[in-house]
């Protein structure tokens, strides 16, 4: 049985009554009667449909167990793919060396996370640092300290592609067993605000990364049925970073969940705090002898760079992370010794270093898209805005429906914004409402008097004077910055009803010439059903493209830059390939405040 609730069910007939007003007038209208009671029983239904919103979601009728059951392992193999499909195709897999990957070494540090009360009643000594067997796998590790975990590293040591391969072996278990946890990735930099609780954050996360409704997302999370892998918390804010230990420890006092952090050690040894964790282990850096089997293994063409790596203690030691050690084999395959040699400080290394790899990846041979359409100087231009952006405002995950005014530089930018948006309309509910009011009264009034194209403008003139008067009573534009959200499905549902409406209009004047002010007056309805939202984001868009700081299309934009392995597409969203990376982007161009 198809599961109908009384929204869906209002919201039909409402429509179909919107339907029938239409035919219902345009059949009067051919008869040379006037359908103006017709126009206010179709104003009256498109009222109810747009009211339909506050309907209650129960089901007409209440499913079987079975098909609670069926649904419920629908869901959970949707969610379970969703994860595989983001971070383990789209990221762990996508490595250019996956098929190279180095075994890591792991050290167990007990003394990282905070003190078992059973340590102190059993009056245990502490464990001294240990290293852990060669080949030993996380997830036995994470077994054996009781599924809670914490993963430390110096950066681009393989804190993600760890957690990554942890995901993976678990999400095979979760698919197999029913009984297992849903393995999620989440990355802490998304947690902004101090006062927001873990599982608040969690049920938000995955509606907006993963596109899980809430009215599935709240009860898994309250129901514990996740297995939480929490990335980046050196990417949280340092001034929030100690709250959100305190945060994810308050969480973890009332949810028995298995959990994962990673962090950089560095971060993590400046907090104030400790997470409850059982566990936690360091990844350990590379060998030289692991340097130099990789690079065996992987290309002949890499024989220069494993000479000046046995031959240079201080370029060794600068290669001792996988990150770095990556990029090497492809920024440096087929240089010459004497280039590599002659490099200074580890920070003259890693900048020569990442400056080599962007130029390598512009001169990569990449046959789906035409690099003319991309020059390379745009690309870095735009590549470096948008890092500093991400890095300003904590962001790990860019998602383009996601962006926010506060992405504007400079006041001139933020007075043209709000400038654009207060002319479309003003543009909040109140706002909305009066721009409604004044649209249909001084069309269809002034329509009667001075004809179709004079009604159309008094309406807008009068329906934005009635909006910025409702605004001002109501204290509706209260200047609060916000997350602009874009809701495609509001949006073209908006412009099919206001074409609707235009259509509507259009043939109640005649089917000649005044069908495109009808169908004008359809668009105008369209883009205002369509939300405050979908205008913001178009505004803020057409900003963005207008000074350069971003192209028009950008999914092409970010697709190419994937391309060159300078993005990773992670679900709906992208992210560079590392930190690293994006920080080194960042401080090509600095901001405003750094010019």
């Amino acid at each position: 049985m198809i599961p109908i609730s009384l929204r869906t069910l209002s919201r039909f007939i409402t429509f179909s009554a919107c339907l029938i007003f239409i035919i219902w007038g345009y059949s009067d209208y051919s008869n040379g009667i006037m359908p103006y009671p017709q126009a206010a029983g179709f104003l009256l239904a498109l009222a109810a449909f747009l009211g339909s919103s506050r309907v209650s979601e129960k089901p007409v009728f209440k499913p079987s167990e079975k098909e609670l059951a069926a649904r419920d392992a629908h869901n959970r193999q949707a969610m379970l793919n969703r994860v595989r499909d983001f971070w383990v195709k789209g990221v762990l897999e996508s490595s250019p060396h996956e098929e190279a990957r180095i075994e890591l070494g792991l050290e167990e540090r007990r003394d990282a996370v905070a003190e078992r009360p059973w340590d102190v009643i059993l009056r245990t000594p502490d464990r001294p640092d240990c290293v852990l067997p060669p080949g030993t796998k996380i997830s036995d590790v994470f077994e054996r300290v009781g599924r809670s975990l914490l993963i430390l590293g110096e950066p681009g040591a393989g804190k993600t592609t760890t957690l990554l391969e942890l995901a993976r072996e678990m999400i095979d278990r979760a698919g197999e067993d029913p009984s297992e946890k849903i393995p999620v990735v989440f990355n802490l930099s998304s947690w902004t605000d101090p006062k927001q609780p873990i599982a608040d954050w969690l049920t938000e996360e995955l509606r907006a990364k993963y596109n899980i409704p809430k009215k599935i997302a709240a009860p898994w999370v309250e129901n514990d049925s996740f297995l939480l892998l929490l990335d980046g918390l050196d990417e949280v804010a340092p001034e929030r970073r100690d709250a959100c230990v305190v945060a994810i420890n308050s969480y973890l006092d009332e949810h028995l969940v298995p959990v994962v952090v990673c962090c950089r050690k560095e971060e993590y040894d400046a907090l104030d705090g400790r997470l409850n964790l059982q566990s936690a282990v360091l990844l350990q850096p590379l060998t030289p002898e692991q340097i130099d089997g990789y690079l065996e293994r992987l290309s002949p063409d890499l024989n220069a760079l494993r000479e000046a790596l046995q031959s240079d203690r201080e370029l060794q030691q600068f290669a001792q992370t996988p990150l770095i050690l990556s990029i090497m084999t492809l920024a440096y395959r087929g240089m010459p010794i004497e280039e590599l040699q002659s490099l200074g400080s580890i920070e003259d290394r890693r900048r020569h270093l990442l400056k080599t790899y962007v130029d390598k990846m512009f001169k990569r041979d990449v046959p789906r898209t035409d690099s003319k359409l991309y020059p390379k100087d745009k690309m870095i231009h735009w590549l470096s805005w948008l890092a500093r952006k991400m890095s300003e405002h904590n962001q790990t995950v860019f998602m383009i429906e996601r962006m926010h005014p506060s992405w504007l530089d400079t006041k001139a930018q933020m007075r043209l914004y709000s400038m654009i948006i207060d002319l479309v309309g003003g543009l909040r509910f109140g706002a909305n409402s009066g721009l409604w009011v004044g649209l249909i009264v001084g069309f269809w009034i002034v329509w009667l008097s001075f004809g179709p194209i004079v009604g159309l403008f008094v309406g807008i003139i009068l329906g934005i004077i009635v909006g910025e008067i409702v605004t001002a009573i109501l204290g509706l534009d209260d200047g609060e910055d916000r997350e602009i959200e874009l809701d495609e499905d509001r949006g073209n549902f908006g412009l099919i009803v206001g074409l609707i409406v235009g259509l509507f209009v259009g043939l109640s004047v005649g089917l000649s010439v005044r069908l495109s002010v009808g169908l004008s007056v359809g668009l105008f309805t369209g883009l205002i059903f369509a939300g405050v939202n979908v205008i913001e984001h178009f505004v803020l868009r057409l900003i963005l493209c207008r000074e350069d700081f971003l192209p028009w299309r950008l999914v092409p934009f970010l697709d190419y830059a994937a391309e060159r392995i300078f993005l990773r597409k992670v679900g709906g969203g992208y992210v560079f390939v590392h930190r690293m990376l994006m920080e080194y982007f960042a401080s090509l161009e600095p901001g405003p405040g750094g010019r």
